[in-house]
This record gives structure tokens, sequence and C-alpha cells, in this order.
């Protein structure tokens, strides 16, 4: 199959980025709605966990050939650009106070200092991570492109396979399985390849052995992998673990992998001029939007705008400002790098994305 974009795909990349945004934003949450809701909330959040799965599967998807012809070329070509847009933002987020009052009224240290005594703390997870907790998507991307472009180098491609699984039950057993598997590992292991090798390596390997499945089974796989990852979080609720903090569980690539399948299924979803033009910029969506939600949360506490009033307004307005941002930037030559990979044509390079 062509790398040309597949308008499907581009339209799954915006319900991704939207998607993003609602895991960050944490609607029906809190002691302004009744139990029910806040379950609700938590059911919200993992159906959003296909998110950064999606993407990850796009990038396998999409870069299995040219890794395949020239791993060290290919690696090389989306590292550089990635590096520089992740140490740009994770300076930018160092900088910016979360809470604009504490400045204002204690000092621009004061609102800083526990942040970045926090990083400094566990400098290890800071590399694996960033300035942001969500810029954790471009060193987990380049982890998994890495490590695929090495083995591809040396010959030993069928160590993928067996190599991503062992480092997502790794990332289970000292993650979220952790207080019954008793595992341990450097970093926090949604950061890093513990996860992000798995569904790089599913999507190269869906391209490299043409692997198809029908519509109904699609679905079901979404569909199951949803319920498992349900099941998950209400079985490790018994240890006093909430279900919203749960980035990868046992079902999370059942799903992304169903809904990435569904989409492959129905090529001319979201055929729109409107869609190609949106989804070229859903990589500077994602690192730019947290500077849009830290205004907000900044503006709405300001105006005690708080429950239903700010859940409606917090994520549309994050994705509205968001895209208007990274236009503006996109429009000034010395910004452009903040939000784009390179200066070629969207439509000849598949772009990566990034939560």
């Amino acid at each position: 199959m062509s790398s040309a974009r597949i308008s499907s795909l581009e339209m799954g990349r915006l319900l991704a980025i939207f998607a993003v945004v609602i895991i960050h934003a944490g609607p029906l949450r809190g002691d302004a709605y009744s139990q029910n809701i806040n379950i609700l909330s938590d059911v919200i959040n993992q159906l959003s966990r296909f998110a950064v799965p999606f993407f990850f599967l796009l990038t396998g998807y999409f870069t299995q050939p040219k890794l395949t012809q020239a791993p060290s070329k290919t690696f090389s070509h989306y590292a550089k650009p990635l590096v520089a847009i992740w140490l740009a933002w994770s300076a930018i987020y160092l900088l910016i106070p979360f809470r604009f009052d504490v400045a204002m009224t204690e000092g621009y240290l004061a609102a800083r200092i526990g942040y970045w005594n926090f990083l400094l703390d566990s400098p290890l997870n800071t590399l694996f991570e960033g300035g942001m907790v969500h810029l954790w998507y471009i060193p987990g991307l380049l982890c998994a492109l890495g490590i695929i472009a090495l083995l591809i180098r040396f010959k030993q491609q069928s160590l993928m396979v067996p190599l991503a699984l062992g480092l997502y039950m790794w990332g289970l057993g000292a993650g979220s399985y952790q207080p019954i598997m008793e595992g341990e590992a450097p970093i926090f292991t949604r950061n890093g390849p513990f996860f992000s090798l798995l569904m790089v390596v599913a999507g190269f390997e869906l391209r490299r052995r043409n692997i198809t499945f029908s519509t109904k089974v699609s679905v079901a796989m979404f569909l199951g992998g949803l319920s498992l990852c349900l099941a998950e979080g209400a079985l490790l609720s018994q240890y006093d673990i909430w279900m919203a903090t749960h980035d990868f569980l046992l079902g999370t690539p059942i799903m992304a992998i169903g809904i990435f399948s569904l989409l492959l299924n129905h090529p001319t979803w979201g055929n729109s001029p409107v869609t190609f033009a949106l989804s070229q910029r859903v990589l500077g969506v994602y690192v730019a939007h947290f500077v849009v939600m830290i205004v907000l949360f900044n503006v709405l506490g300001a105006f005690a705008i708080e429950g239903p009033v700010k859940d409606m307004l917090l994520a549309p307005l994050t994705v509205l400002l968001s895209f208007g941002l990274v236009f503006l930037l996109e429009k000034l030559p010395f910004t452009r790098f903040l939000v784009q990979m390179n200066n070629s044509k969207p439509h000849q390079i598949p772009r990566t994305k990034a939560a």
C-alpha cells in the first residue's frame, strides 16, 4: 500500500488528539459530581486511551518500508526534528508557571521551584519525559524507532516482536500491575520503550505482513479491548489504584489495533480538505496544547468557573485555541520548527504524532 496519506487515518489523528485533550482535561470529575458520574469519567478516560497507541501504530505502519530499506537514515530523518521539538517545548514548559496567581503574588520562583525540584528528584525519568508530562511521547517514539532500526541494521528483525512483548509485560509488571507482580524498573514505565515499542512494532508488522482484520473483527477488538481495560481498572482499584492513572493495560493494544484496522478498512472516511489541513498539524497541537490548557485553567479559575460549565468549555476551547496557536507558529519562520517535522509538503511524507 502506498504511504500517501489515507483520509480515514488522518481522521483518526483528529479523533486521537481530541482524546488526548479529554484525558488531560478530565471532564465529569470531582466533588461537583456524584460517584456514578465520576465512574463515567473514568470510563471516558480509558476509552480515550486508544489515542497515543494509535499514533505509535501510525508511525510503525508508515515508516515500515523506509525502516526496512534504510534503517539508520530513516531513524535520523525522524530523530533530528523530533529532538529539536522536544528540547524546545521542554524549555518552554520549564519556564511557564502553572499558577499565574502564585507567580503574581509570591513571585515567579515560588511558582516554579516546586516543579523544578520534582523533576530533579528523578533525573533519569525526566530524561525520558521532558519538561512536561505529555512530552514523554517523543522520547518513547524515538526509543521504539531506534530499537527497530538497530535490529534491522544487525539483521535481528525476528527479535522485534518477542522483545516488544517482553518490554510491555515488564512495563505492566512494574507499572499498573506493580501491587500484584511487584516489578521494578529504572524509570516510570509509561516512558521509554516499555509500551511504545510494542505499538510501533504492531504497526510495522501490520504493514510488512499485510495483516488485515474484517470490519466485524476490528469492532470486536476495539470493544473487547476497551472492556478488558475497564475490567482491569476495576480489578486494580482493589489495590487503591485510580482507574484514570492507567496509561496502558493488557487491553490497550487490542483496543488501539481494533480502531486502527477499522479505519484502514474504510480509507475514504473523512475524505475532506479540512481533514487533511487539520491532521497535518496534530503533532503541533499535541506538543502545544498544554500551554493553552494552562492558560485556560488559570482564566477559568480566576472567574470561579467550575463543574459542568468548566467541563463544557475546557476541552473544546483547548482544541480550537491549540490549532489556532499552531497556525500562528507556522506563519513565523523562527517558530515553524516548533510545530513541524520539516518543510516538506505534508502529502509527501507521512507525519508522526503524538499523550
